[in-house]
C-alpha cells in the first residue's frame, strides 16, 4: 500500500515550478527586482529542504553509532538553522534584495507542500470498510 505521504523530491520539483513562475510574474507585473527576490527567496528554502534531507538521512545513518554520533546529529540541525539565518542577513544586508519579493519566493516552498500534500492524498488508495 502506497503512504499518502509527499516525497522530498516531488516538493522540490513543484516548488522550482512555484519560484519560476512566482519570479516571472513578479518581474512582469512588479519590478526585475521583486522578480530577483523571489528567485532568492526560492533557492533559500530549496537548499534549506535539501540540507535538511541531507541532515536527517545522515542521523538516521548514525543512531546507532554511539554517544559522539548522538551529539553531532543533535548538533547539525541547529547549526543549519544559524547558518541559514546569517545566510538570509547577509543577502539583506549586502544584496538589498527587495522584501517582498524575498517573501514570495520563502512562501512557494508552503504552497508547494500542500499541492504535493494533495496530490498524495488524491494517489493514495483509500481502505475498503
Amino acid at each position: 500500500m502506497r503512504s499518502a505521504i509527499p516525497s522530498i523530491p516531488a516538493i522540490q520539483r513543484t516548488n522550482l515550478i512555484l519560484v519560476a513562475s512566482t519570479a516571472l510574474m513578479l518581474a512582469l507585473l512588479d519590478s526585475v527586482a521583486a522578480g530577483v527576490g523571489c528567485l532568492l527567496g526560492g533557492a533559500v528554502v530549496i537548499a534549506n529542504l535539501y540540507l535538511l534531507a541531507v541532515l536527517g538521512r545522515a542521523m538516521l545513518a548514525a543512531s546507532g553509532g554511539g554517544a559522539m554520533a548522538h551529539r553531532a546529529g543533535v548538533l547539525a540541525i541547529p547549526l543549519k538553522l544559524l547558518l541559514v539565518v546569517v545566510l538570509v542577513y547577509l543577502v539583506f544586508e549586502h544584496v538589498r534584495v527587495d522584501p517582498l519579493g524575498f517573501g514570495a519566493g520563502v512562501l512557494t516552498q508552503l504552497l508547494a507542500i500542500s499541492i504535493e500534500t494533495w496530490r498524495a492524498s488524491v494517489r493514495s488508495p483509500q481502505p475498503v470498510s
